[in-house]
């Protein structure tokens, strides 16, 4: 068996401690082998931004605040000392230093930044060794022109925004569009705008958004507006029409609770204001009426007026007393919310009625208005028969007051049934001169029976005539010359020799009832006179419209009243008859004995001088009378009586 024999190295083996050794003399070598040192902890390190960054200013001006940088070192500390380079990059703006040295916070400034052209602004700020910084700012053009460019002059409904929202553009002298610049929006109170301060955009264009309008109709100003002195077109003003919004609600304005006779219509015609749900008044909406059991509405339909009024022409009642008729007022286009109106009106007797309307009341005492109110029902009681409604325009109306110096608001055309009077007390010529005057102003067309009457007081008197006891039947006279005694005589043909010139005619009245009411009373005292005799004498607003002073004297209708009774004579009453009025109710006349014709052949100053005698003086009006058909039309006119 061959034997087995190991080579061991020639190299000695070296153990663990000798590499350890080995390795830590490299390091000593090596560590030992140079001078080195690591950077300074104080030396600069960074360049920030401490300040300025993002500035906005016009074109050729200095940003609010100044710009500055800081220097740190690596521990963060501010390093002064250090010199900070800045140049403007984009813009072409300047600042007032283009070097600065930090201070002890590491700061430097090179001052205020001057913009350069409209748009981006940078300036870059450097120190050797250390990245650079740069501030960023933007340039305002210099606005020369602001204009609207969308949505001027529109319409909405209330409290909705306009369709366009308003639009301005903002230029420069070239006529460059100016970005960036501020617009401020004002609006009208109640109106709104989504945003008050817009900036223009790379177009040059701002809008506020929405524009919403008030809750009130009418026209609203949005105001668009920059800051500047001498800019062209600022500020914008944009308007746009606020419209009614659709029919929220139906108000009765005016014509219900009231009553009128049988197949009469209400004196005050039903009217309603259609509103929308913010209380405008809503223009051009169509309202229906609807008339209950045999009442009748003309017309049925009825579209509102701008001040959104509906109004009927007429509403005439039934034919049955004592029934309360309705009106129904609704209104009928789409999308509307508005619940109906209902009117009521009683329907009462068909009577003769007296309207009186008293156009100066702070100059009658308490008891003076009850005389006037006394005069009205003895008529109304003398005279049953009722007259057709009449309708009274309002032109016509203020004509007649106008010619006969009566001063009153007339609100529109009414109906009249059946005398509408109006009474003006004021100063003429002090107590125991011209008393006063009256007559009619309107006629019907169709019968001549008055509409409408004036009577006037002289102020100065009416405390005399109260005191003496002659007031009411003065009253009373007035009155019915306004019904048409003596003032219609002569238009109905009923004279005979009327009087004119200077007088002496033997004026008498030739109507039937009259004449025959004469035969009565007279007895034998004037067995030749079978015609009634009418004074003759005494002028204009005298002769002609009263009985003859000497012969019948204290009767109420004589020209001049006795200072005693002045009983009202059924003659007075029958004269009526022969005028027009149906149901005169000859019982209503007081006791009256014809004199004996002691006084015929006085002359008529001294029958007005006579001891007791009351002269009323010149008291039929002569004005002209409107014949008016019962729509109301004036169809012609009687001239006063000639002089």
């Amino acid at each position: 068996m061959a034997s087995r024999s190991r080579t061991r190295s020639a190299l000695p083996r070296v153990g663990v401690p000798v590499a350890i050794f080995a390795a830590f003399a490299a390091i000593v070598l090596t560590s030992c082998g140079g001078d080195q040192t690591g950077p300074d902890p104080d030396s600069p390190a960074a360049l920030v931004i401490h300040s300025g960054d993002g500035q906005t200013a016009r074109t050729g001006m200095e940003a609010g605040e100044p710009v500055r940088v800081r220097v740190t070192a690596r521990s963060g500390t501010g390093v002064s000392g250090v010199t900070v380079s800045f140049d403007v990059t984009v813009g072409g703006g300047s600042v007032p230093s283009s070097t600065a040295v930090t201070d002890a916070n590491g700061i430097a400034s090179p001052g205020r930044w001057t913009m350069g052209a409209p748009g981006p602004q940078e300036l870059r700020a450097s120190v050797a060794g250390i990245d650079p910084v740069v501030f960023h700012a933007t340039a305002l053009g210099i606005p020369a022109e602001i204009a609207a460019v969308a949505g001027a002059d529109q319409e909405a409904l209330v409290a909705t925004a306009v369709p366009v929202a308003p639009e301005v553009l903002v230029t420069d002298g070239s006529g460059v569009p100016l970005s960036d610049i501020p617009v401020i929006f004002t609006t009208d109170p109640g109106a709104t705008v989504a945003s008050t301060e817009v900036r223009t955009n790379a177009q040059g264009r701002a809008s506020p958004g929405a524009w919403t309008l008030g809750g009130a109709t009418g026209v609203y100003q949005l105001f668009a507006r920059v800051e500047g002195d001498g800019i062209k077109g600022n500020p914008v003003r944009f308007e746009a029409v606020a419209l009614p919004g659709p029919a929220a609600r139906l108000v009765a304005v005016a014509g219900d609770g009231q009553e009128s006779e049988t197949t009469l219509p209400v004196a005050v015609a039903p009217r309603v204001r259609v509103e929308d749900a913010h209380g405008n008044p809503a223009a051009g909406v169509n309202v229906a009426f609807s008339a209950s059991a045999d009442s009748e509405v003309i017309p049925t339909v009825v579209t509102t007026d701008a001040a959104g009024i509906a109004a009927v022409d007429t509403w005439v009642l039934g034919t049955t007393a004592g029934t309360t008729y309705r009106l129904t007022a609704s209104v009928t286009d789409a999308g509307s919310t508005a619940d109906p109106v209902v009117f009521s009106a009683t329907a009462t007797e068909a009577v003769y009625d007296i309207e009186i309307v008293h156009v100066t009341t702070s100059l009658l005492t308490e008891s003076q208005r009850q005389a006037f109110e006394r005069a009205e029902r003895f008529w109304e009681r003398a005279i049953t028969g009722n007259l057709d409604w009449s309708t009274v325009r309002k032109p016509a109306l203020e004509d007649c007051l106008e010619k006969n110096d009566i001063a009153e608001e007339i609100a529109g055309d009414r109906v009249v049934d059946d005398l509408l009077i109006y009474v003006q007390i004021k100063e003429i010529d002090g107590p125991a001169g011209v008393f006063g005057g009256a007559g009619p102003c309107q006629i019907r067309a169709d019968n001549s029976l008055p509409v409408v009457g004036v009577m006037f007081f002289d102020a100065g008197d009416m405390d005399g005539l109260e005191t003496n006891g002659h007031l009411e039947g003065t009253i009373l006279h007035e009155m019915a010359h306004v019904i048409g005694f003596g003032t219609l005589w002569d238009h109905l043909g009923l004279l005979e020799n009327p009087a004119s010139g200077f007088g002496g005619q033997d004026t008498r009245f030739t109507g039937d009832s009259a004449v025959a009411a004469w035969g009565r009373i007279q007895g034998d005292a004037y067995p030749d006179d079978d015609l009634v005799p009418v004074q003759h004498q005494g002028g204009e607003g005298v002769w002609n419209g009263h009985w003859r002073e000497l012969v019948f004297r204290s009767e109420l209708m004589t020209p001049f009243p006795d200072r005693g009774l002045n009983p009202l004579s059924v003659l007075s009453l029958a004269s009526m008859v022969d005028v027009g009025y149906e149901g005169v109710d000859f019982g209503a006349a007081d006791e009256y004995v014809l004199p004996p014709p002691v006084y015929a052949d006085v002359d008529a100053p001294r029958a007005a001088a006579r001891d007791g005698a009351v002269d009323l003086g010149d008291h039929i009006l002569r004005t002209p009378i409107a014949v008016v058909d019962r729509d109301g039309n004036v169809v012609r006119v009687i001239p006063p009586p000639a002089r």
